[in-house]
């Protein structure tokens, strides 16, 4: 017998090592990426907007990065940023009915396995595990995840959830799975024990003791105020949920409409089953919601206008007319304010002290950096302080535009939810909110102080509020308290209040004065119902001298 040695010349040879990575089967397609989203495979790809997701894929976001997948079986998939998400087997044989509008259904060969390797997603559930739970299953280090049709999120922290929107990077975040189900039920299971969670209902697995527990409340690590949330009111994509609504995803795969209505050249391989499928609708907008509820267009990959009215108090130190402590609330349209991508105030329009007389001034941030910036999940307030360079106010009358040094003292901002409507205010009853965040409080010559103590009080029976604070700033304490009117007793809409420091004490010195104003907000958790949720409030006070300006905002809830 001739044994014969053959050579392959080194392309074909690579040819044939990468077949089997060019032929790994699509598992789904890329809806929104930003920052740093690659996929593991070989050859390693960084992943866009329209990008297939492959079986086996190991998909990873950066700092500041999220990607959000839809599934060949009408799965979405929000994945958080610093998150590695592996789909350990993909399969989906299902095909699409006659009848766009029906469902797809799983058949029995279709599998969806992944394996949380760090971070966290959320996720709306498709097609695969709808009718067999046994189909669907996520792996973590601390047991396996299994659904019964569900909107859900989990998060897995080890030594890495310094993150978290709202907490001090410094306060430790134990170790283990955070669960937390949005609707339909999740079921968790290791060596120790099986739990069931409902929709509304929470659960931690330390990483240690692997011993799941029960959460009476969201935790922290999972209140996430840039996750986006899916739309369930549009067009449906090519397979439908398991209860059968559908969020706005679009799969991405068929080719790229171009304004014109001519097709892009850039098409994907006919040939692919995950185009087939994908081809017979439409391209549909990404819809989702941002951390306000209101609902965002991101099929471009980034927020789009605000819809809604929300609600801005600012504070600063001497402003516009010379020697003035000004604090203001004004309910802003969408026209009159502006955001960053988180969410903060970068505009607004809000009342001036020019010096031609009281306006509507426009403020913008300018050159200054918005610091601090902070967000509570249950009452939806947000805020923070413009510092450095200088903002800007205009007079929408005479098209003046003045400027505000930021270099030595800062404006401070707080904001409610987006909405189209204010809260329905009580007639009758008294609460007492407690402080559940604030901006540092500054003065006109660069310090920043700490806000000690702040009480909040509103006796809707009487349209009153009352108002007192402790700040510690430059060395020197600093203690105010003040009365002041809600709605139409102080000239305002029914859900703004502002009032006076009438007892402002300086480093033990009695003579000083303040004023503070601001917004009563919902939602909130509340021991009352009729009483609003949240308060938003912002101050600036003044020494006896009229030298020392101290300035601040703070957030209220839980009446």
């Amino acid at each position: 017998m001739i044994h014969r040695t053959v050579y392959l010349p080194l392309a074909i040879a690579l040819s044939l090592v990468t077949t089997s990575a060019a032929l790994a089967a699509d598992a789904g397609s890329v809806v929104f990426a930003t920052g740093s989203v690659t996929a593991e495979r070989q050859p390693p790809a960084a992943l866009v907007k329209g990008d297939a997701v492959l079986d086996n894929d190991t998909v990873s976001t950066g700092d500041a990065s999220r990607a959000q997948l839809l599934m060949l079986d009408g799965a979405k998939v929000a994945i958080r940023p610093n998150s590695q998400l592996r789909i350990e087997e993909y399969v989906f044989q299902a095909t699409q009915p006659a009848d766009p509008s029906e469902p797809v259904v799983a058949t029995s060969f279709d599998r969806n396995v992944t394996s949380l390797l760090k971070g966290g997603f959320r996720t709306i559930t498709g097609a695969i595990g709808k009718d067999d739970e046994t189909a669907y299953e996520v792996r973590t280090a601390v047991g396996v995840l299994g659904i019964r049709g569900t909107d859900y999120s989990a998060v897995f922290c080890n030594g890495d959830c310094d993150w978290v929107p709202g907490v001090d990077p410094f306060t430790p975040i134990e170790d283990g799975l955070y669960l937390g189900v949005t609707d339909g039920t999740i079921f968790f299971r290791n060596e120790i024990m099986e739990i069931e969670l409902d929709a509304g209902e929470y659960a931690f697995i330390p990483l240690v003791s692997r011993a799941p527990v029960r959460l009476d409340a969201p935790p922290l690590v999972l209140l996430d105020d840039n996750d986006l949330r899916f739309d369930p009111n549009v067009s449906p994509p090519p397979v439908a949920d398991d209860d059968g609504s559908t969020a706005g995803f679009d799969s991405k795969l068929g080719p790229r409409r171009e304004p014109d209505g001519s097709s892009s050249s850039a098409e994907p391989d006919s040939s692919s089953s995950a185009f087939a499928r994908a081809s017979r609708t439409p391209e549909l907008a990404i819809i989702a919601f941002n951390a306000d509820g209101t609902p965002v267009n991101i099929t471009a990959g980034v927020i789009s206008q605000p819809t809604g009215n929300r609600n801005i108090s600012f504070s600063t130190g001497p402003l516009g007319l010379a020697d003035v402590t000004f604090t203001g609330a004004f309910e802003n349209s969408p026209l009159q304010y502006r955001l960053d991508g988180g969410n903060n105030v970068t505009g607004f329009s809000g009342p001036y002290p020019a010096r031609t007389g009281a306006v509507t001034g426009d403020y913008d941030i300018g050159d200054a950096a918005n610091v601090e910036t902070g967000f509570d999940s249950m009452t939806v307030l947000r805020w923070g302080r413009w510092a450095g360079g200088t903002a800007t106010v205009t007079d929408p009358a005479t098209g003046q535009v003045d400027p505000v040094d930021l270099n030595m003292q800062s404006l401070h901002w707080i904001s409610g939810a987006e909405s189209g409507t204010p809260p329905v205010m009580p007639i009758t009853g008294t609460a007492n909110y407690s402080l559940i965040g604030a901006t540092s409080p500054t003065d006109n010559f660069g310090n920043v102080g700490v806000l000690g103590a702040a009480t909040f009080v509103a006796d809707f029976t009487n349209m009153r509020v009352d108002s007192t604070l402790t700040i510690d700033i430059a060395g020197i304490t600093w203690s105010a308290a003040g009365i002041g009117n809600i709605g139409t007793a102080a000239q305002l809409p029914a859900h703004m209040f502002s009032g006076n420091y009438g007892a402002v004490i300086v480093g033990g010195v009695t003579g000083g004065s303040g004023v503070f104003s601001g917004f009563f907000s919902e939602p909130g958790p509340s021991s009352d119902p009729a009483f609003p949720g949240g308060v938003g409030l912002t101050y600036s006070l003044q020494d006896m001298g009229g030298t020392t300006t101290v300035s601040g905002a703070a957030a209220f809830g839980d009446p």
